[in-house]
């Protein structure tokens, strides 16, 4: 999580502290903050938030940084191919929530083409996310793809296969388009080729075709369309995927966070801070390990922007340019 433009929007800002009396009393009430170094104050609060505005906060008090971030970047749900808060009733800014809202119908167009990567004779119940980029045309993370595929053995241009498990079955992979929290819903397509990974010191990036029916004869979701423009610091974005509890995140942290609720498809809001050459970017919305291979959407466009691959705790989350995803799929979607 790169802090620098939590609060470069002044409305969220003097929220926060206007707010804060409200946001400490339901933080507290989830305990963990009683060795809080300085307390939890408004006067605490308002120092870090100025340091965190100026850009030299480092990162400290996890408590403190976990009610920030569920106030200025909460996690929504979403279910029937929509979004919303989760119902615990906890304060979040309403100016982010009302940025969220501007943009409902360009997210809801996205959403339905991200899906879930599931497995099947795998350790492993899931892999990451994958979303639409072409017609029966998947994109992730090669480290997602590396989960369940290989390169081939057979020699230079062999194309990739299937990782066997322990028992010698060939893993399958799956797009399921829902997973979404207490919903039903199913829409299971086979992952029936892996058509590119990228090799290492390469981009984060692996393309990966799709049945062209699911198991009940349903037809692929749409392709979302790529933004292969300059990305813009501080430009507005929704990151889309699927969240999963992180050994490597404080546990108290991720449960005041995301309640308890993980493997299922959620919306984070956030902006672009950071350009990185021509083809990485960083983003500040909350993420977790399952978010692997997310869409970074810009809000008012509803084109993708980029391709999540990675978060550091406390420093910045970063994805591949949507430029450069474009020119893998060019390249090697056939």
């Amino acid at each position: 999580m790169d802090y620098r433009q939590l609060f470069s929007d002044d409305e969220v800002r003097q929220e926060f502290l206007d707010r804060f009396d409200e946001i400490a009393a339901g933080a507290t009430a989830l305990g963990g903050f009683e060795g809080m170094d300085g307390g939890l104050t408004v006067d605490r609060a308002a120092e870090v938030v100025e340091r965190m505005a100026q850009g030299d906060w480092v990162s400290g008090d996890s408590g403190l940084e976990a009610i920030i971030e569920r106030f200025a970047r909460p996690v929504h749900l979403v279910q029937r191919s929509t979004f919303r808060l989760p119902p615990d009733g906890r304060p979040t800014s309403a100016h982010v929530t009302a940025r969220l809202e501007r943009a409902r119908r360009p997210l809801e167009r996205a959403i339905p083409s991200v899906g879930r990567i599931d497995l099947r004779n795998h350790r492993m119940q899931w892999a990451g996310t994958g979303w639409m980029v072409g017609p029966r045309l998947a994109v992730t993370n090669r480290h997602v793809a590396e989960v369940f595929a290989k390169q081939a053995q057979s020699g230079a241009g062999a194309g990739f296969a299937f990782k066997q498990s322990w028992t010698g079955k060939a893993v399958r992979a799956e797009l399921d388009w829902y997973q979404e929290h207490q919903q039903p819903e199913e829409s299971r397509f086979r992952v029936t080729e892996v058509v590119w990974i990228e090799p290492d010191g390469s981009h984060d990036v692996a393309l990966l075709r799709i049945g062209a029916t699911d198991e009940d004869g349903g037809k692929p979701p749409p392709p979302i369309e790529l933004d292969t423009s300059g990305a813009r610091t501080g430009r507005w974005v929704g990151v889309i995927g699927y969240p999963a509890r992180d050994s490597r995140a404080d546990p108290g942290d991720q449960q005041r966070i995301f309640d308890g609720v993980y493997d299922c498809k959620r919306l984070a809001g956030g902006k672009l801070t950071a350009v990185q050459g021509k083809d990485v970017v960083h983003h500040d919305a909350t993420t977790l390990g399952g978010n692997s291979g997310s869409a970074v959407i810009d809000l008012d466009s509803g084109k993708a922007v980029a391709l999540h691959f990675a978060g550091e705790a406390g420093q910045r989350n970063v994805a591949v340019h949507a430029a450069a995803v474009a020119r893998i799929v060019r390249a090697h979607g056939r």
